[in-house]
């Protein structure tokens, strides 16, 4: 990467699980800024194991498998494998760009996404899943337990079935914000970063169990429009900066408009 210092002296708190914040610190830290990590999610592979085994043993079934996160494709292809099952014969679709690649970097090439709005609204623009083409079709879509309803109850008003697979559970890490702070050196970053709302919630959630009612008046950016609606009703008192997309160059983009007042 260029190193540049548009980000200089810019204390960016980073919110993304552990295993995926790397790439995102690392382009802050390329453009000047410093980074304090607070994971606010973390995952791990759901308990019940039969739930969605009983599932993939019958993927042939299906005629369209959809992954609603990176971390779905991760557990999910990886149980598909040992479970020696193929996604050959199924359409593939992705709901973000990120899943997209983690779906591409494991050979799967033909995966269709949203044109622009990376969510399941977007994803349900898309001609392919217009009553026309899934009346008739059975549906997996892969997930985290406990996931939004809006894309299942909509392909099945369509006339689709839809399973779902829940192969992973969320959960809020022992993450203590005071001494990330404290090891900062920083009261109050300068921004944050929320890629889920999920996440948004928790940090919210810790800030007020942890007395930390200052970091209501950090700026926060988020991704897309439905996000930072819901974010606004949490408490921050500056209305959040959006990124179309949660994947790095987007969001290095929008903070650095920001940090150079063209936003």
């Amino acid at each position: 990467a260029t190193m540049s210092n548009r980000l200089k002296g810019c204390v960016v708190l980073v919110s993304r699980p552990r295993n995926r914040a790397a790439s995102l610190t690392a382009k802050i830290k390329d453009e000047g800024g410093r980074v304090v990590l607070a994971p606010m999610i973390g995952t791990k592979r759901a308990r019940d194991q039969k739930q969605f085994s009983v599932l993939i043993d019958r993927l042939s079934d299906y005629t369209s498998v959809i992954f609603i996160s990176r971390t779905a494709v991760e557990f999910g292809v990886e149980q598909i494998k040992r479970q020696n099952q193929a996604l050959d014969q199924l359409s593939i679709y992705a709901i973000g760009s990120g899943s997209a690649t983690e779906l591409k970097e494991r050979g799967f090439s033909n995966v269709q996404t949203p044109h622009s709005e990376f969510s399941s609204e977007g994803l349900l623009k898309l001609d392919e899943l217009q009553a026309t083409s899934v009346g008739g079709t059975k549906i997996l879509i892969v997930r985290g337990a406990g996931g939004r309803e809006h894309l299942g109850e909509t392909l099945v008003s369509r006339g689709a079935e839809v399973d779902y697979c829940e192969i992973y559970e969320r959960f809020m890490p022992d993450v203590c914000i005071t001494d990330a702070l404290s090891n900062a050196g920083v009261a109050v970053p300068d921004i944050g970063i929320f890629t889920s709302l999920e996440g948004a919630t928790n940090f919210v959630n810790k800030i007020r169990a942890e007395g930390l009612n200052l970091l209501f008046e950090m700026p926060v950016l988020v991704v897309g429009a439905r996000m930072a609606n819901e974010v606004a009703k949490l408490g921050f008192f500056k209305a959040p900066l959006i990124a179309e997309n949660p994947n790095d160059a987007n969001v290095i983009g929008v903070l650095v408009k920001w940090a150079t007042g063209k936003l």
